[in-house]
């Protein structure tokens, strides 16, 4: 991957912890599935690359005319005019493209109310929990004429989390520490410092939680900046490093190394540190079933789940 495809993935991060931390803590009643009328869209905005991915998922993708700049998967998205960002939507682009249907997350500052005053039609999804990305797919779906695609997938979904969850019951929880990001460094003897980590966020902690572990910062806030003393404090037993890109093993293997540096914490001391380089694993999308099952494979690797993920970074 290029250095700017890189850079791109890194502000996507940047972008979804903005968004969860700013925007995610105002509860609004969420749309009712059942009283949303069918439409027939069939030119189709997505603001958000986890939206994008469920448009598709759906087999709307032939629909969709304009997506966010960090949306990438599928491929085919890469061919879709970009139309600004999470948080800085090209309205003047929007327009252009003539939608009859605009997709948002819920909340984002004054979002629907310019949608209404441009006269375009807008629908609001919620992506801060894992329940609320399913029931986001069956909201696109029923709105958009695919409600037996939305049952289809999010069924198939619940059923491996249930699997999951089956399979971790009873069991040890270790302390699992998940990283979003730090200042990265090319010297194997240095500590990562910086850290933002997956604090009370609603996405990460639930996966923690069904795949057997419990999250190592037991604080508030959704995702908070720590340092070496609270790293050594927290003593996660497991530490995955959140960096969706795509890497020289080598890269993967100094960044490993740096966690090692924390050598009075248990999982360096006990060599479970793990790198997830995938982009999957930064979108809150329907691929983030992917993301459950790596990190339940690492708590427990004894379990008796798929390895074959696709390649799209």
């Amino acid at each position: 991957m290029k250095q700017k495809a890189k850079i791109l993935v890194l502000l996507l991060i940047i972008a979804l912890v903005v968004y969860l931390i700013f925007v995610r803590r105002e509860n609004k009643p969420s749309v009712v599935i059942e009283d949303l009328p069918k439409k027939n869209c069939s030119r189709i905005v997505s603001l958000a690359p986890s939206i994008t991915e469920i448009l598709f998922a759906l087999g709307l993708g032939d629909k969709v005319i304009g997506v966010s700049e960090f949306s990438n998967y599928p491929p085919e998205v890469n061919k879709i005019p970009k139309v600004g960002g999470l948080l800085n939507p090209n309205y003047e682009a929007i327009v252009a493209a003539k939608p009859d249907l605009v997709i948002f997350f819920e909340n984002m500052p004054g979002m629907a109310d310019k949608f209404d005053s441009l006269k375009i039609e807008g629908l609001a999804v919620k992506h801060d929990s894992l329940n609320e990305i399913l029931d986001s797919i069956q909201i696109i779906g029923r709105y958009c004429g695919k409600a037996q695609e939305a049952d289809k997938i999010v069924s198939d979904i619940r059923s491996k989390i249930n699997s999951i969850q089956s399979q971790t019951a009873g069991g040890n929880r270790p302390k699992v520490l998940i990283s979003l990001g730090h200042d990265y460094s090319k010297d194997p003897a240095a500590k990562p410092q910086n850290i933002y980590i997956a604090g009370d966020d609603g996405f990460y902690s639930e996966m923690v939680r069904l795949a057997g572990g419990q999250n190592a910062y037991e604080g508030k806030l959704p995702f908070p900046m720590v340092n070496a003393e609270s790293i050594i404090t927290m003593n996660p037993q497991i530490i995955i490093d959140i960096a969706p890109v795509e890497t020289k093993p080598t890269e993967s293997e100094i960044t490993i190394k740096q966690w090692k540096n924390f050598d009075l914490v248990d999982a360096a001391k006990n060599d479970r540190i793990y790198v997830f380089t995938e982009d999957y694993t930064a979108i809150p999308g329907p691929r983030f079933i992917l993301t459950l099952e790596k990190i339940a494979r690492i708590i427990n690797p004894q379990l008796n789940l798929q390895k074959n993920e696709p390649n799209s970074n």
